[in-house]
């Protein structure tokens, strides 16, 4: 049976809303997420402009969670206190639910994804990547970011992307929503100002751990 996979933004405005926040996103750093079918949980800041900057984006937090069920996922987000308390002073909440149809590496050792057996899904997908940055390539990695993600906007088919992380500089994700598998092969493998990038990353060898996960969207927000 596959996991059952939740992706939700935060937006918060106002100072003590965004510091409240914050204070929560570092809660997670060192008190993980626990919930009934709860199998893996991230809670993450953002980049400022698209996400893909080494300065923070105070007013945006992603968290991200693979369930059992999703009537484990749906019963977390109408009744567990911690998440209330997290999403109470939002100004708002978007996202989408799925499940895994591609997925390889690693987050933190764990991979925690059960692939659908659905090959056949024709509908919106998603992707999340997530890579942990050697620290004698990161000044390597953020000179090349900017030249690369700019060409994400207004890419065809591209309903969403944002970057976000746990630390800054050299715990990074992306996560992007698509209106179907075809628009991210084209992005992915034919784009002239992606392609370089991934040839970079193996040229340099810039991660020390990398994940990318591809899922159906079976509901978005």
């Amino acid at each position: 049976m596959p996991t059952f996979i939740t992706v939700r933004f935060l937006r918060f405005s106002g100072f003590w809303a965004k510091r409240n926040a914050f204070a929560l996103m570092g809660k997670s750093l060192v008190s993980s997420w626990q919930a009934p079918g709860l199998l893996f949980a991230k809670h993450l800041g953002s980049g400022a402009g698209n996400g893909f900057s080494i300065w923070p984006d105070f007013s945006t937090y992603a968290w991200i969670g693979v369930w059992e069920r999703s009537a484990d996922a749906d019963e977390f987000f109408e009744k567990d206190a911690r998440w209330i308390e997290l999403s109470k002073e939002s100004t708002s909440i978007a996202g989408w639910d799925g499940e895994a149809i591609r997925a390889h590496g690693t987050w933190n050792g764990l991979n925690p994804f059960v692939i659908s057996d659905d090959a056949t899904w024709e509908g919106r997908v998603a992707v999340i990547t997530r890579a942990s940055i050697r620290w004698s390539q990161a000044w390597r990695f953020w000179w090349n970011v900017p030249s690369s993600s700019k060409h994400m906007e207004n890419r065809a088919g591209l309903l969403f992307a944002k970057g976000v992380g746990e630390f800054p500089l050299t715990e990074q994700a992306t996560c992007s929503l698509w209106e179907s598998a075809a628009h991210i092969d084209a992005f992915a493998y034919k784009s002239k100002e992606h392609s370089p990038m991934i040839k970079k990353t193996r040229q340099f060898n810039w991660y020390k751990e990398e994940m990318f996960v591809r899922m159906k969207v079976l509901r978005t927000l």
